[in-house]
């Protein structure tokens, strides 16, 4: 699994400069995974703690994760289609309104932003 890191219960890899969500999540299909779905505290916990020790730790470090709720604002689902029972998202988060619908983890909180901005996504398997 070459490019790929175990963290917590999966492996997980970094695309960069994806456009967009929908790009982001092909191009985690096309390397035999899926976008990132945090499922709990601890595996946000995981999750964030590799990004640090990559060196992540900006305000402005975002990766796209599995999460939108373009549908129906504040229901947030998979790209599956699946209702989310954990998002993680606490304090100001999620602030956007109705136009960022798309869940990005970064090393302190998860959030939402625009599913259109090019920024790297992580990729789960």
């Amino acid at each position: 699994m070459h490019g790929w890191s175990k963290v917590h219960q999966s492996c997980y890899q970094i695309i960069h400069n994806v456009t967009g969500r929908q790009v982001a999540s092909n191009g985690c299909k096309s390397l035999g995974g899926y976008l990132a779905i945090i499922s709990d505290d601890q595996e946000k916990a995981a999750i964030q703690e590799f990004l640090v020790s990559l060196g992540f730790t900006s305000d402005t470090d975002r990766f796209y994760i599995d999460g939108s709720d373009a549908e129906t604002e504040g229901v947030w689902k998979t790209e599956n289609g699946h209702v989310m029972t954990y998002t993680g998202m606490s304090g100001t988060e999620p602030n956007g309104g109705t136009s960022p619908n798309c869940m990005y983890v970064k090393s302190v909180l998860l959030g939402d932003y625009y599913c259109t901005y090019i920024m790297p996504a992580i990729c789960e398997m």
